[in-house]
C-alpha cells in the first residue's frame, strides 16, 4: 500500500523530463522500454491520462530559451568595430549590452540549475522512499513466511501464493520505477555537467570580452595622449614657422632700405664725379684767361680766395661723403657676410627674387610638417610595439637561465676588469722601472766613455744596452789580461796588499760618499732566479734583424767574417780576428772576477780624485 504515491511520483517525473521516457547517450535521446507500462503495475488509467500532458509543458519550458538564444547566438562584429571607431559613445554601449547579455545568460544558467537541482533531490528522496519500500515488503515477506506453519501447508496452499505473487509483482515495480529514477538521474547529472561547461565556456568569453575592452580602452587612452603631443608639437611648429615668417619680413625690410641707401650713395657719388669734372673744366678756362692784363689780376687774387675756401668746403665735404661711404662699405659687407655674395647685381637679384625663396621655404616647411606627421605615425607604431615586447617579455623575467647566464657575463666583466687593473699597475711599474734603466744606462756609459751621454729614447735603449754591455765585455777583458800577464808571485804578494787597500777604501767611501756603499751593496746581492724575475728579451734593431737574417739563411760562419759593432768600435784599425778554436775555448767571466774588476774601477777612480784634491789643495796653499 505503500509503493502507490511512490509510483505516481516516479511515472510523473519521469513523463515531465521527456515524452515516453528514455536516455541521453551521446547527447542524443533514445527512447526506451520501461517507458510503457507493464500489465503487473498497478496504476490506474488516471496516470495514463496524465502522463501526455507534461511532456507538452517541458517542450514549451525548452523551447522558450532556444528562442531567446536564437536572437544572440551572433554578433554583428563589424558593427561594434564602426561604434569603437565612430565615438565612445559605442564603447559603453557595447559594454552595457555585453553585461547585460552575460547576467540574462548567467541568470538563465542559475535558475535551470536550481530547477534541475530541485528536480535532483527530489528524485533522490523518492529513491530513498522506494529503498525502504522495498525493505517494508521484504519484512513483511518474511513475516508472512514465518507465520505460515508446516502443518498448515496443504490446507492453505492457494492464499499465500497469491499474496507472493502480489508481493513479487510490487517488487518488479519499484526495481522498474527505481530503475527509471536512476536513469533520470544520471540524465540530469550529465545535464548539470552540461551546463556547468557551457557556464565556464560562457565565463572565459566574459573575461576575454573584459580584457579585450581594457586592451581597447588603454589603445584609445594612448591614441588621445599621442593626439594631445601631436597637437601641441604640431602648434609649437606653427609658432616657430608665424616667427620665421616675421624674421624674413624684418630681413626683407631692412634689406629693402639698405639697396634704396646704395642706391642713393651711387647717385650722389655720380652727382660728385660730375660736379668735379664742371670745376676741372672751369679751372682750364680760368688758366686760359690768366694772359689777360694787371686789371684782371686782382679778380683772379679773388677768384683764387674763392676757389681755396671752395676747396675747404668741398674738402670738407669729401670727408663726409668718405665717412658715409665708409658705413655704406660696412653695411655692404653685412650684407656680403649675411647673403654671402660680393657683387650688388646678384644682392638685388637675390631681393627681386625673394618670393620664389620664401614660396620655396613655404614647400620645404609643408615637407617637413608631412615627414613630422608620418614620423609621428612610425612613433605610434614603434611605441605599440614595445609595449607588445613589453608584455611578452614580462612572462620571461622569472626566467633561471637568463639570470644565470648575466651572472656569468658580470662573474667574466668583474674578471677582466680586475686584469685590467692588475695590466695597469704592471705597466706602470714598467715604465718606473724603464725610466730608472734609462737613466742609469746613460750614467754607466757616461762612465765607462768619459763624456756626458743623454738619456737614452726608449726606442734607442736596446742599441745603448747593446753598446754599454761591448763595452763592458771590453774592458773586462782588457782587465783580464793586465791580470793574467803578473806572475803568480807578484800576485801573491800585493793580493794582501790590495784587499786591504780595497777594505780601507771601502771604509773612506762610508763615510765619504754614500753612493758607492749602495753600489756595493747593490754588486754583492744574491741574483733573482724566482719566476718574478721576467727575462726580457730586447727588440733587435734594423741592422741586427739584418745580420740575424743573414745568419738564419745565408752561412753560419758569418759572424767570424762579420764581427758585431761594438767589437768594431773598440779595435784600433784592425778586425778581430779569432780562430774557431779560440772562440770555442774562451771561457766566460764569472761573478767573482766581475765583483773584483768593479772595485778595481771604483779604486782607481777613488784614488784619482783624492789625487785631484790633493793637487788643488796644495795649489791653493801656494797661492
Amino acid at each position: 500500500m505503500v509503493a502507490t504515491p511512490a509510483s505516481s511520483v516516479v511515472s510523473a517525473s519521469a513523463s515531465s523530463t521527456k515524452p515516453g521516457g528514455g536516455t541521453f547517450k551521446g547527447r542524443k535521446f533514445k527512447p526506451s522500454a520501461l517507458a510503457s507500462p507493464s500489465p503487473n503495475s498497478k496504476t490506474g488509467p488516471n496516470t495514463e491520462g496524465k502522463t501526455p500532458k507534461a511532456p507538452l509543458t517541458t517542450d514549451s519550458n525548452k523551447e522558450a530559451p532556444s528562442s531567446q538564444h536564437k536572437g544572440r547566438k551572433h554578433l554583428n562584429l563589424a558593427a561594434v568595430q564602426l561604434a569603437l571607431a565612430e565615438n565612445e559613445d559605442g564603447v559603453e554601449t557595447m559594454k552595457r549590452e555585453v553585461s547585460e547579455f552575460q547576467e540574462t545568460e548567467l541568470s538563465a544558467a542559475h535558475s535551470e540549475l536550481v530547477n534541475l537541482r530541485k528536480v535532483h533531490d527530489k528524485l533522490y528522496l523518492d529513491a530513498d522512499q522506494a529503498d525502504l519500500t522495498h525493505k517494508a515488503v521484504c519484512e513483511e515477506l518474511s513475516q508472512l513466511e514465518r507465520l505460515a506453519g508446516v502443518g498448515n501447508k496443504a490446507a492453505a496452499a492457494g492464499s499465500p501464493m497469491e499474496l507472493v505473487n502480489k508481493l513479487n509483482a510490487r517488487l518488479s515495480d519499484t526495481q522498474r520505477k527505481l530503475k527509471i529514477s536512476t536513469e533520470q538521474k544520471l540524465v540530469f547529472g550529465h545535464m548539470i555537467e552540461r551546463l556547468k561547461g557551457k557556464l565556464l565556456s560562457l565565463q572565459k568569453d566574459d573575461n576575454k570580452l573584459k580584457q579585450k575592452v581594457a586592451m581597447q580602452q588603454h589603445e584609445l587612452t594612448s591614441s588621445s595622449l599621442q593626439k594631445q603631443q601631436a597637437e601641441i608639437e604640431l602648434k609649437q611648429e606653427e609658432d616657430k614657422l608665424e616667427d620665421l615668417l616675421e624674421r624674413l619680413e624684418h630681413k626683407r625690410g631692412s634689406h629693402e632700405q639698405r639697396i634704396s641707401g646704395i642706391k642713393q650713395i651711387i647717385e650722389e657719388r655720380a652727382e660728385l664725379l660730375h660736379r668735379q669734372h664742371e670745376r676741372n673744366k672751369k679751372k682750364e678756362e680760368i688758366l686760359t684767361k690768366a694772359d689777360m692784363g694787371q686789371d684782371e689780376e686782382q679778380k683772379l687774387k679773388r677768384m683764387n680766395v674763392i676757389r681755396q675756401l671752395y676747396t675747404t668746403i668741398l674738402e670738407k665735404k669729401m670727408s663726409d661723403d668718405e665717412e658715409h661711404l665708409s658705413s655704406l662699405e660696412n653695411t655692404f659687407h653685412r650684407l656680403r657676410n649675411v647673403t654671402g655674395l660680393s657683387n650688388v647685381e646678384e644682392v638685388v637679384e637675390k631681393f627681386l627674387t625673394r618670393t620664389t625663396k620664401n614660396a620655396q621655404l613655404q614647400a620645404t616647411a609643408d615637407e617637413l610638417l608631412k615627414k613630422i606627421e608620418s614620423l609621428k605615425v612610425e612613433n605610434k607604431k614603434s611605441r605599440r610595439q614595445l609595449e607588445e615586447t613589453i608584455q611578452r617579455t614580462v612572462g620571461n623575467a622569472g626566467n633561471r637561465e637568463v639570470y644565470q647566464e648575466v651572472d656569468l657575463i658580470d662573474n667574466a666583466v668583474g674578471s677582466a676588469v680586475k686584469q685590467c687593473e692588475d695590466s695597469k699597475q704592471r705597466a706602470t711599474k714598467l715604465s718606473v722601472t724603464i725610466g730608472e734603466l734609462r737613466e742609469t744606462v746613460a750614467r754607466f756609459l757616461s762612465k765607462i766613455q768619459n763624456k756626458i751621454v743623454p738619456v737614452p729614447s726608449v726606442k734607442n735603449l736596446g742599441e745603448n744596452i747593446h753598446l754599454l754591455d761591448a763595452d763592458l765585455t771590453e774592458m773586462m777583458k782588457a782587465v783580464a789580461a793586465n791580470l793574467t800577464m803578473k806572475d803568480d808571485d807578484d800576485i801573491t804578494v800585493e793580493s794582501p796588499q790590495k784587499g786591504n787597500d780595497g777594505n780601507q777604501s771601502f771604509s773612506k767611501m762610508a763615510g765619504n760618499n754614500l753612493g758607492k756603499i749602495m753600489y756595493h751593496k747593490m754588486m754583492t746581492t744574491e741574483p733573482d732566479q724566482s719566476p718574478r724575475n721576467v727575462r726580457v728579451h730586447t727588440k733587435l734593431n734594423m741592422v741586427q734583424l739584418g745580420k740575424h737574417a743573414q745568419i738564419t739563411l745565408l752561412d753560419p760562419s758569418f759572424m767570424n767574417d762579420n764581427p758585431p759593432p761594438s767589437a768594431q768600435h773598440f779595435m784600433p784599425n784592425s778586425r778581430l780576428l779569432h780562430d774557431v778554436h779560440d772562440d770555442e775555448q774562451a771561457t766566460v767571466v764569472d761573478r767573482d772576477t766581475v765583483k773584483k774588476l768593479a772595485k778595481l774601477v771604483v779604486t782607481q777612480d777613488e784614488t784619482e780624485k783624492r789625487k785631484a784634491k790633493k793637487k788643488k789643495s796644495e795649489n791653493e796653499e801656494e797661492w
